[in-house]
C-alpha cells in the first residue's frame, strides 16, 4: 500500500479500516490487545504505510474501529509513546512519529539529528508521564460545557474599571511606567496597596516581608527553588493542587501524601512523616482547598502550627481563594496565629477573585527568608510585568476591590447553590454518589461508588459535551479514580443546570456499562496467559 502523507493535496483521510484490519489477532491469547495494536502501528510507521506526522484516530475513534474499549486504545497509544512512535499535542491530537533509530531515511546528517527524547530531564519526564495519556480527553469541542477549569467567567471581570484606569493613565501622561522594569520585589505602588489589603484581612505583613510574584504558581516555584534540593521531602495534603505537586517534583522532591479528614490535614499521619522523613517543607491550602473545597478548622490550624514549630519545618500556606467566602465565619490565616509569622510563608493571589490574566500574587515571609526569595525571583523572571502592577495598584487605591468582591461573592454563591441543588436533584436518591458542600472557593468534590472510575466516566461525559477534572490527577499516587472536581464559578446558572443534566446522563450511561460488564464477565481473572499483570 502506498505511503500516506500529511502533505497530500487535497488532504486525503487514511482508510483506517483497511490499515487496521489485521491489527488484532483475536485468536492470540498470549499477547494483550493493546500490545498487538501498538506493534501494528509501529510496523506501519517503520514501513512507510503511515508517514511520520500523520494524525492518528482519537482513542474513541480507534476503539470504535477495532471494537475494543477505550482504555485498551489509550494503553496502546501510551505504549507507542513510550516506544517513541507517537507524540500528542493538547487541543490537536496524536500524531505518528518515527524515532531516529528506526531506520529513518530523512536527509538529516548525523551532526544535525537530535533525539530529543534522550535529552529531557528526569524531573520533566515525571511530569510529562502524568499528562501524556490525558491529552485527547481535554480537546476543545463546540458547545462543550466545562466544569474542569479553575477560572472565573468573563462576565465577572471588571472591564469598565480597567478601561477607565488605562484611559486616565494615558491622559495624565503617566504611561512611561507601564513600559519599564519594576523592582524585583514589586512596584512600590502595588506593594503599598497589597499591604493595606493584607492588614484589612488581618494578615500581618511589613514592607520587608512582602514580595510581589507573577501569580501563585511562581510563588510555589520560587519557594521550591529556595528550600528544596533533589531528594528532599515535601509534605502535601492528599489530594492537593496538581500544579503545586508538579512544581515540587520539578525540583526532584519526593512529595509525601498526607490524607485529610473533615477538619483538614491529618496530624497523626503528618507527625509520622515529620519524625520519619524530616521534610523540608509543609504545603497546605487551609481555605476552600483545591480540589476538595474543604476548610481547615481553627483547632486544626493551631495544632498544625504547633507541630510544625516542634519539628522546625516551615509551612507554605496557599490562600488562593481566601477572599471568596460565601457563608460562615472567616478563620485566621496560619500566619496570623500566634507564632505563625516565625514559621509560615503566606501566599495569595488576585487571579481567582479578580482576573487570571493579571498574573499577580504575593508572598509574605520572615525577613531573613525574603532576600533569598527575591534572588530566586530574579533568576526566574527578573521582575513582574509593570503594566499589570500599575493597573492593579490603581484599582486597589480607588477602593474598587471591595465592591468587586461583594459582587462576585453574590454571583458565585448563587452558582454554587445552583450546582448543589442540581446535584441533589440528579443524584440525591443515589446513596453511592457523594459531594462536598463548600463554604466558599470554587470547587465541589464528588465521589462515585467504589469500583467506578471517573477516568472512564469522562469519556461518556465528553460524548455528551460536558467535562470535569478527573480526581486521580490530584492524588500523588494517581490511583484514586472514583473522584471528580467540579468548578461552579465559571458558568451561569442556566448553563450549570444544563451541564449537570448532561453529567447525569453520562453517569447513567457509564453505570449501565459497568453493570453490564460485571454481569457478563465470566472469564477467569488470569485467562489469556500468566503474564497479563506484569
Amino acid at each position: 500500500m502506498p505511503g500516506l502523507s500529511p502533505k497530500d493535496e487535497p488532504q486525503v483521510q487514511p482508510d483506517w479500516i483497511s490499515l487496521l484490519a489485521t491489527a488484532i489477532d483475536r485468536e492470540d491469547n498470549q499477547t494483550p490487545y493493546y500490545a498487538q495494536i501498538a506493534e501494528s502501528f509501529r510496523s506501519m510507521i517503520d514501513s512507510g504505510k503511515i508517514i511520520a506526522g500523520r494524525k492518528l484516530p482519537t482513542n474513541r475513534e480507534l476503539a470504535a474501529l477495532l471494537s475494543i474499549d477505550r482504555s485498551t486504545a489509550a494503553r496502546a497509544y501510551a505504549e507507542l509513546t513510550r516506544l517513541g512512535y507517537l507524540e500528542s499535542h493538547v487541543g490537536r491530537g496524536s500524531f505518528a512519529r518515527k524515532p531516529l533509530n528506526a531506520g529513518s531515511t530523512v536527509a538529516v546528517s548525523e551532526s544535525e539529528a537530535v533525539d530529543w527524547t534522550r535529552k529531557f530531564s528526569r524531573a520533566n519526564q515525571s511530569i510529562y508521564d502524568i499528562f501524556r495519556s490525558e491529552t485527547e480527553t481535554y480537546e476543545w469541542k463546540p458547545d462543550l460545557i466545562s466544569f474542569a477549569g479553575g477560572i472565573p467567567s468573563f462576565d465577572s471581570y471588571p472591564t469598565e474599571d480597567f478601561e477607565s484606569i488605562l484611559g486616565a493613565i494615558m491622559e495624565e501622561n503617566r504611561a512611561r511606567g507601564l513600559f519599564e522594569y519594576s523592582p524585583a520585589e514589586g512596584h512600590p505602588s502595588l506593594r503599598r496597596q497589597v499591604l493595606f489589603h493584607l492588614r484589612r484581612t488581618e494578615i500581618p505583613a511589613q514592607q520587608e516581608e512582602l514580595l510581589i510574584v507573577s501569580g501563585s504558581q511562581q510563588g510555589i516555584d520560587i519557594v521550591s527553588s529556595v528550600f528544596v534540593d533533589p531528594g528532599d521531602r515535601v509534605v502535601m495534603e492528599d489530594p492537593s493542587y496538581l500544579w503545586g505537586g508538579c512544581s515540587f517534583k520539578n525540583r526532584q522532591a519526593e512529595c509525601l501524601p498526607t490524607p485529610m479528614d473533615d477538619e483538614g490535614i491529618r496530624l497523626d499521619v503528618l507527625e509520622s512523616h515529620l519524625k520519619r522523613y524530616r521534610p523540608k517543607l509543609i504545603y497546605v491550602i487551609p481555605n476552600f482547598q483545591n480540589p476538595t473545597g474543604l476548610t481547615m478548622s481553627l483547632e486544626r490550624r493551631v495544632a498544625l502550627l504547633a507541630l510544625a514549630g516542634q519539628y522546625q519545618v516551615p509551612i507554605l500556606e496557599d490562600d488562593f481563594v481566601g477572599d471568596l467566602r460565601y457563608e460562615g465565619e472567616r478563620l485566621p490565616s496560619l500566619r496570623a496565629l500566634p507564632g505563625g509569622d516565625k514559621i509560615v510563608i503566606h501566599q495569595g493571589t488576585f487571579s481567582k477573585a479578580l482576573c487570571p490574566a493579571l498574573r499577580l500574587g504575593w508572598l509574605v515571609a520572615p525577613q531573613e527568608v525574603l532576600g533569598r526569595l527575591i534572588l530566586a525571583k530574579r533568576a526566574s523572571n527578573l521582575s513582574t510585568n509593570s503594566l499589570s502592577q500599575i493597573f492593579l495598584a490603581e484599582f486597589l487605591a480607588k477602593g474598587l476591590l471591595e465592591d468587586h468582591l461583594k459582587s462576585v461573592r453574590e454571583t458565585y454563591k448563587r452558582r454554587r447553590d445552583t450546582m448543589l441543588t442540581e446535584l441533589n436533584r440528579a443524584f440525591g436518591t443515589n446513596k453511592g454518589i457523594t459531594w462536598s458542600k463548600p463554604e466558599g472557593g470554587m470547587f465541589i468534590w464528588m465521589q462515585l461508588p467504589e469500583g467506578h472510575s471517573t477516568k472512564e466516566l469522562l469519556l461518556h461525559a465528553r460524548d455528551r459535551n460536558v467535562s470535569f477534572a478527573p480526581g486521580h490527577l490530584c492524588f500523588l499516587s494517581g490511583e484514586n479514580t472514583s473522584y471528580l472536581r467540579l468548578c461552579f464559578i465559571q458558568n451561569d446558572e442556566a448553563t450549570i443546570k444544563a451541564g449537570i443534566e448532561r453529567l447525569r446522563q453520562a453517569i447513567e450511561s457509564y453505570f449501565d456499562l459497568v453493570k453490564a460488564r460485571r454481569s457478563n464477565s465470566s472469564r477467569p481473572v488470569f485467562a489469556g496467559g500468566g503474564h497479563t499483570f506484569i
